[in-house]
């Protein structure tokens, strides 16, 4: 009886905790299978979010920190610094992004191969957007 007791209580956790996390949850699934999308932004031309363009700067000064001269601490800089010109980044007085996302962020920018670009960004641009 009382495995019964626990396991059910186990499930009502698992339940409030995949309900509370659900978004997080349903980036992970879409990466795994290769399905994540570009979430919409504030465009800042006619082709590219603000958000888009901020991450894609900031792949690159990551992964080629000889062109841009800088290393991660800089281009983390540049990052918000393109964000908070933009006015992108606090939404009603809150930071966008935590930093320990924004940590985390771009060391799996750092970590990423070259192939899995396209990829990265979606992910980076799902956390922030």
């Amino acid at each position: 009886m009382e495995e019964n007791k626990i396991t059910a209580i186990t499930k009502e956790r698992t339940d409030m905790l995949r309900e509370a996390y659900k978004d997080t949850l349903e980036i992970l699934d879409a990466y795994d299978h290769q399905t994540l999308t570009r979430p919409e932004g504030t465009y800042y031309d006619g082709n590219e979010s603000i958000e888009e363009v901020a991450v894609n700067m900031l792949y690159d000064m990551i992964k080629n920190p000889v062109w841009y001269d800088c290393d991660k601490q800089k281009a983390a800089i540049k990052f918000l610094l393109f964000l908070e010109w933009n006015n992108a980044l606090f939404v009603d007085g809150e930071k966008r992004i935590s930093d320990s996302l924004f940590v985390a962020l771009i060391l799996m920018i750092d970590k990423s191969r070259d192939e899995d670009k396209e990829m990265i960004i979606r992910t980076v641009l799902n956390c922030i957007c």
